[in-house]
């Protein structure tokens, strides 16, 4: 600075300097500055947003914090209420001695750094913490990058912290001012510094903690030695105590602590991925988000995929997905997107894979024939060799066990899950009125029509299992179609009829009937409940995935397994690979709950009268017959068959476990199933009693 300034500057005493500045703020006020549109505290608080949000399970569970926030890292809004008093006075006392006292501009401070001004330092040093605010609220009042705020600058920040005092309370002010200044890195907020770098809330901080943390806020990069002595001497300065040894080590260890910040709780994050995907046509979420998710289920359900998987290893079983969605609001309860760390895919989301279905597509191509009046459940397909003409050739469907059943009925053939009649069916079809159908229950990304051909059939196209369960879920719910929610709602979603309640009846009942089922799949097998379910299975070309979708009256389950980069498994049918985390799933969703099929709700009486024309078992009640063998069937021993291989098959209308079967007056077997009998010569009368040894049915036959 020239001598000659210098002096002139000393002729005035610190007040007159006072005035000369007072004067110059006030004509830039009233002259130079235009109107600042100032924000209320709670409107500030308000805007606030945390760089992660807080997701919690339906019973209120903290379930996972997730960062959607890139370029900071903030916690929760933190009220004046919860920080200690200590922190409060360090912060103070580092930053603004007089903050509590002065009106937005401390003048003795002021006044050095206009003086240190001349001489080229910084102006910070006048700056109080609540021109430090107006500067975080107001962008015209950061300085350019790589350069200091400028006088006019100055002048605004003056202004502003005025007006601000003026509106605001002192623990207002300083509540946003320790909210929204950075500490160290991307720390941002005093929760997230007080958690990056003491792994703990602000109210449970150290006097020493809080110093280093006042010491941050000049310079929050500040090399680690530079740090170290401002807490030495803000510690001196205020406890009067030198002890800069374990300063130095507190300073080292926290600095360091923040290159891991904690994530914690981390229970569902793909879960929380998929809610904020599907929340984005919403806006912006709330901090804090209540979603659909039972934890209490989504844990069993966790263990019981990763349980199964490790059984299914030696068949070349990798991974799985389990999503539990209830029929009434669509609201996802478990999600379990593969088997977590063990998961070679721990990342990836296999619900919301695209992957073939199987099988699992016939319950829609069986309701559409319903639902066009070209298919009943009586209706008779071949099930033979056949050949379909398509552009590549000639199309030769098998089986999954290769043979063929000759002529077998619709409800056969969608339970047991036989190929060439659902192909059969589908020819039936416009298969582009097939795909406008997929589409209608939800499914998104299919390709042209002409693109499947036939094969769509037995699902050669590629779906999510998050999609296909919800498709299921129609069905469940009398063919009306709406979107599944990751969040918990009090109105009805937005919903359209696909099918009629008469056909969703239909397809119900068949994918619950254990006897058309034992034709494919036997008569034990995972999918036969204690309860109403209706179920379906499925595996993909070359065994590459496979799959079990199907509901009960107040759920949808569907589960994968198979292997994320698309090995084929060894040997794994529906049967053995997903069935059974579907049936365990099921069992603990109704430990306390029942479940029954409901007849339909006919919406005029022609679709009540073709519902009971069409298809008997809509309205079937129990029967007791033996089916059989026949009443006066004659059988011959073959001589060509060693006795111990010829076997009768005894079958009955109803099978309940309290019933038996009675052969010549002698209780051969429980009537819960069919039974097989080494037949001798002779005249037999075949009997079913119940427990009270009434006869339900009698059948007299002969064998020779």
């Amino acid at each position: 600075m020239p001598r000659s300034l210098l002096g002139k500057i000393n002729r005035f005493d610190f007040g007159s300097i006072r005035s000369l500045i007072s004067i110059v703020v006030f004509a830039f006020l009233f002259i130079g500055s235009p109107l600042w549109s100032l924000p209320t505290y709670e409107e500030v608080k308000s805007n606030y947003k945390p760089s992660d949000i807080q997701v919690f399970d339906r019973s209120g569970e903290l379930v996972q914090r997730y960062r959607i926030q890139n370029v900071y890292r903030s916690e929760e809004w933190t009220d004046y209420s919860k920080l200690p008093k200590f922190l409060v006075e360090s912060v103070v006392h580092a930053e603004d001695k007089r903050f509590f006292v002065h009106g937005g501009v401390d003048s003795n401070a002021l006044v050095s750094s206009f003086l240190g001004n001349f001489t080229g330092s910084s102006l910070r040093g006048g700056s109080t913490i609540t021109m430090q605010l107006v500067s975080l609220l107001d962008p015209e009042l950061q300085p350019k990058e790589f350069k200091r705020r400028s006088i006019f600058q100055k002048l605004k920040q003056i202004q502003r912290a005025v007006e601000l005092e003026e509106t605001w309370t002192k623990e207002e002010i300083f509540t946003a001012y320790i909210n929204l200044i950075y500490f160290r890195g991307e720390l941002k907020g005093i929760t997230s510094a007080s958690k990056g770098l003491f792994r703990k809330s602000p109210n449970a901080l150290t006097p020493n903690e809080t110093y280093v943390l006042s010491a941050l806020i000049r310079s929050p990069q500040s090399p680690i030695e530079k740090v170290v002595k401002r807490v030495c001497l803000l510690k001196k300065e205020r406890d009067g105590v030198d002890d800069c040894v374990a300063i130095s080590h507190l300073v080292r260890e926290s600095l360091f602590r923040n290159l891991d910040y904690p994530q914690y709780p981390s229970f569902v994050p793909l879960f929380t991925k998929a809610l904020l995907d599907f929340s984005k046509a919403d806006g912006y979420l709330n901090s804090q988000v209540s979603s659909s998710l039972s934890l209490n289920f989504q844990r069993k359900v966790e263990e019981i995929l990763k349980r199964n998987v490790k059984t299914l290893a030696d068949k070349n079983v990798k991974d799985g997905a389990v999503i539990v969605i209830d029929n009434r609001t669509g609201q996802i309860l478990v999600y379990v997107p593969n088997i977590g760390e063990e998961s070679s895919v721990a990342k990836l989301d296999l619900i919301r894979s695209k992957r073939q279905v199987g099988s699992t597509l016939k319950p829609f191509v069986y309701a559409q024939n319903f639902q066009e009046n070209k298919l009943n459940s009586d209706s008779i397909l071949s099930d033979s060799p056949v050949g379909i003409p398509v552009y590549q050739g000639i199309y030769r469907p098998l089986n999954y066990d290769k043979s063929y059943k000759g002529n077998v009925t619709v409800r056969q053939s969608l339970a047991s899950s036989l190929n060439i009649p659902a192909i059969r069916a589908l020819s039936f079809l416009d298969i582009n009125e097939f795909v406008s159908v997929l589409e209608r229950l939800g499914i998104t990304g299919l390709r042209y029509p002409e693109f499947y051909g036939p094969s769509l059939a037995l699902g050669t196209a590629d779906m999510t299992l998050l999609e296909l369960t919800n498709a299921y879920r129609t069905l469940a719910n009398a063919g009306v179609y709406s979107e599944f929610t990751f969040q918990p709602t009090k109105k009805s979603p937005s919903s359209r009829r696909v099918f009629s309640p008469a056909v969703s009846y239909m397809v119900s009942e068949i994918l619950s009937d254990r006897e058309a089922r034992s034709l494919g799949f036997g008569w034990d097998n995972y999918l036969s409940t204690s309860y109403y379910t209706s179920v379906k299975t499925g595996t993909s070309q070359d065994m590459r995935d496979n799959w079990c979708i199907g509901y009960s009256e107040f759920y949808t389950v569907g589960v994968w397994v198979g292997n994320p980069t698309g090995a084929p498994m060894l040997d794994v049918s529906g049967i053995t690979g997903a069935a059974p985390v579907w049936r365990e799933t099921m069992d603990i969703l109704h430990e306390s709950l029942d479940s029954k099929l409901n007849p339909p709700a006919f919406e005029n009486p022609t679709e009540k009268d073709f519902s009971l024309s069409k298809d008997r078992t809509i309205e079937k009640t129990k029967s007791t017959k033996i089916l059989t063998p026949v009443n006066g069937s004659i059988f011959a021993l073959d001589p060509d068959i060693p006795l111990g291989h010829q076997k009768i098959l005894f079958t009955f209308s109803s099978y309940e476990v309290s019933y038996s079967y009675y052969l010549n007056d002698e209780k051969i077997g429980s009537a819960g199933g069919p039974y097989l009998w080494e037949p001798k010569k002779g005249e037999y009368r075949l009997q079913v009693k119940d427990k009270d040894g009434n006869v339900l049915s009698l059948s007299l036959f002969e064998v020779r």
